[in-house]
């Protein structure tokens, strides 16, 4: 979390050197969008929030593979999941198989 502001910092520079150089450049919004939205992204309390839901979507579905979050040892900074054996999205005709 300390890095965030400096993160912030280097995409509104990024996008403002973006938007003097090419000036078709239509993501002048991208750092109030981060800005916004970051400190929800890396609350992992909240995303432990988001998989909890996530597996009541997918219950029964024999297709999709939804990780158990361990509460009691999920902070803002660390979340705690079982591990899921799966095939990596890339692997397009495998996972069809």
């Amino acid at each position: 979390m300390e890095q965030v502001p400096g993160d912030l910092r280097l995409v509104n520079f990024v996008s403002d050197v973006a938007m003097a150089i090419f000036p078709d450049y239509k993501y002048g919004w991208l750092p109030e969008e981060f800005r916004t939205r970051l400190p929800d992204e890396i609350n992992f309390k909240k995303e432990a929030d988001n998989c909890i839901r996530c597996s009541e979507i997918f219950k029964g579905n024999p297709n999709v593979a939804v990780p158990s979050v361990y509460l009691d040892f999920t902070t803002e900074r660390v979340l705690t999941m079982t591990f899921e054996k799966g095939i990596s999205v890339s692997r397009v005709k495998e996972m069809h198989e």
